[in-house]
């Protein structure tokens, strides 16, 4: 079982969280996630078309980002 800390998570201020209250707790940690990457993902998407804008080729960009050529003309064109 995993454990709620209540205050200041003195031992003897510690339950045992219940199977409905873990699913809570994993699903806002997946939601903070989900907000993290999609905030990451638009960052490289800036960082791709400033790249471009840069004059750095496809190619060179692809590498760098660790994407597809495909997928860098797609982000600097605004497809997908």
């Amino acid at each position: 079982a995993r454990y709620a800390s209540i205050g200041r998570g003195n031992p003897a201020t510690v339950t045992a969280m219940t199977p409905l209250e873990e699913i809570q707790s994993n699903r806002l940690k997946h939601r903070n996630i989900a907000r993290r990457l999609a905030y990451i993902d638009q960052e490289l998407q800036e960082l791709v078309r400033a790249a471009f804008a840069a004059g750095h080729t496809g190619p060179a960009i692809a590498t760098a980002a660790g994407l597809s050529r495909e997928r860098v003309y797609q982000i600097r064109d605004g497809r997908r």
